[in-house]
């Protein structure tokens, strides 16, 4: 995805992975814990909340990790028409976390 830069060094793909490693095993049961009731009451949007957060202090520990702008060129599938759409870069972060929310909500369904 060219909106995602880890920079130039292999380093930096291991630093980024760790930070993802870290976040998903470590910090993020500890707030989704913490923060269960008013997930339960939201229906899951603390979740993706967490994820923006989490997406946002990768970009701010990480300094080689960025996140730029996305253009949507659009597309039609079966009939529906999907419009082009561009994507700041705050709303590029919002989209890679609602992804990563909604792949982690489908990994929990098959393996549990």
């Amino acid at each position: 995805m060219p909106t995602i830069s880890l920079g130039t060094q292999p380093k930096n793909y291991a630093l980024v992975l760790l930070g993802l490693w870290f976040i998903s095993q470590v910090i993020n049961p500890i707030f989704s814990l913490v923060l269960l009731p008013v997930n339960l009451i939201t229906f899951g949007l603390i979740s993706f909340l967490l994820n923006v957060a989490f997406v946002f202090a990768l970009i701010n520990f990480l300094p080689q990790f960025s996140v730029s702008a996305y253009s949507f060129p659009g597309t039609q599938i079966e009939g529906i028409i999907l419009p082009p759409v561009n994507f700041n870069e705050i709303g590029t972060i919002i989209l890679i976390s609602a992804i990563i929310t909604v792949l982690q909500k489908i990994l929990h369904i098959i393996f549990e």
